[in-house]
């Protein structure tokens, strides 16, 4: 069966190829002898569509995987061999799921989780918080221990405690069941954490902040540290359908955090932002009108594209 799917994937013949990986999910990271091809490598190779790109993620393709020949992964053959195609550069990027959206999958996926009036849920979306500004670059990270130490930091309580305590006016948030039920849930994600693409059922506005362009002019210094900002504060809010939903959130939250509008051409300062250099602090409505907002925009459209089955 592995020389079918090699076959399929060296002709490009997505249809069939997709159709014996659904029901032979367990294929999807085959490599071919010679050369090391996964399907994944031939879908960049052959500069596929991003609804095959999508669901060869979806099924579990793994990105980090390399060839045996030049030691390349898929994002860098698609690079090499469709050096325009910035779609494929989005979805094939080499990272893996943070805290926070390991989290979020969890409960979006288990919506008995949670109860009425439980102390749990208000201190998972405070996790949510604590996590929200995370990078998505870390190949390894100690979940186990992050977890264990955002509890700790969050509540002052350790995960070893062995009652309930009070979160919140009246709920009771109790250690037991992040040991015994959320942990174990959060380790089985974490060791597939890089074959986990984002997905619409939790996906939400930061999960585009990152990458950050490579070689963007940032406009001024106080650019990056707003996105910076910006991106954990929209770690809770869904990813809106249409496109000028997402400039409207977007925009709203540039108000809310710097208290300045967002008009054409103009520049403030914002004294938290102030760290060094010669436009310390100092935030240019021209990046984010111009540049940041429709790159958001264009991200949501491949990653919905992607979505397409």
């Amino acid at each position: 069966m592995k020389a079918k799917v090699f076959e399929l994937a060296y002709k490009g013949e997505w249809d069939d190829l997709l159709a014996l990986l659904r029901a032979q999910p367990d294929l999807v990271n085959s490599e071919s002898e010679l050369k090391g091809y996964t399907p994944l490598h031939q879908a960049a190779w052959h500069g596929a569509s991003l609804s095959v790109v999508g669901e060869l993620l979806a099924l579990g393709a793994n990105p980090l995987l390399r060839t045996k020949n030049k030691n390349q992964s898929a994002r860098e053959i698609a690079a090499e061999k469709h050096p325009g195609r910035n779609d494929l550069q989005f979805l094939l990027i080499e990272r893996g799921r943070t805290m926070a959206q390991l989290m979020r999958k969890i409960a979006a996926e288990n919506p008995q989780l949670f109860v009425l009036y439980d102390g749990n849920q208000i201190l998972f979306d405070r996790l949510i918080d604590c996590f929200g500004a995370d990078a998505c670059c870390r190949t390894s990270p100690d979940f186990d221990g992050r977890l264990s130490a955002a509890f700790s930091a969050i509540t002052g309580e350790s995960l070893t405690s062995a009652r309930p305590f009070p979160c919140g006016d009246i709920e009771d948030a109790d250690p037991g069941f992040w040991v015994n039920r959320f942990a174990i849930l959060l380790r089985g994600l974490a060791s597939r954490a890089h074959c986990i693409p984002i997905e619409k059922h939790w996906v939400v506005v930061s999960d585009l902040f990152d990458p950050d362009a490579e070689g963007w002019d940032w406009g001024l210094r106080g650019d990056k540290y707003l996105w910076m900002e910006m991106r954990q504060s929209l770690c809770h809010v869904p990813l809106p359908d249409e496109p000028e939903a997402i400039k409207r959130t977007i925009t709203s939250a540039f108000l809310a955090l710097t208290g300045e509008a967002l008009n054409p051409r103009a520049e403030f300062f914002v004294p938290r932002f102030s760290r060094g250099g010669m436009t310390s602090g100092k935030v240019t409505c021209d990046f984010w009108a111009e540049k940041f907002i429709p790159q958001i925009q264009q991200r949501a459209h491949w990653i919905k594209e992607s979505w397409c089955k």
